[in-house]
């Protein structure tokens, strides 16, 4: 095992950890604030007289962009720690070869948060439309 990969995989652990106990707490926030949200926001708009909703929306979408959120996170700490280790290996053969690591690296890591936001954005925006509104 070269130092490189052990080094990699001491990293990793270390994010994997880092994450455990990030989510940990995010979770904890994550529920406490979407019941507050329910009994707060959500609530009062149930218990309207014209036109009240039917479901607690503010509290599921809050629920689903923290899932959201936690998924990105654990995709985007994975693509990096991935990616550092080659940029390093890469860096080791030439500066342009650990470079063009680092940007393809970063390239998938936009390109898949920013696609998964918008995904999830979209089914959300979809199920409200479906069960909200007489379509």
């Amino acid at each position: 095992m070269t130092e490189i990969t052990f080094i990699g995989e001491k990293i990793t652990e270390g994010a994997n950890s880092f994450l455990a106990q990030e989510y940990l707490y995010l979770g904890i926030f994550s529920a406490a604030f979407a019941i507050l949200l329910g009994c707060t926001v959500d609530l009062q708009e149930m218990g309207r007289d014209v036109a009240p909703t039917n479901f607690p929306y503010t509290a599921v979408s809050f629920i689903a962009g923290c899932a959201t959120s936690i998924l990105a996170g654990y995709i985007g700490m994975t693509i990096a720690v991935y990616t550092n280790s080659r940029t390093t290996f890469g860096c080791c053969e030439s500066v342009d070869v650990g470079f063009n690591t680092a940007f393809k690296g970063g390239q998938v890591l936009g390109f898949v948060l920013v696609g998964l936001a918008l995904l999830v954005l979209e089914i959300v925006v979809i199920v409200i439309k479906a069960s909200w509104f007489d379509v």
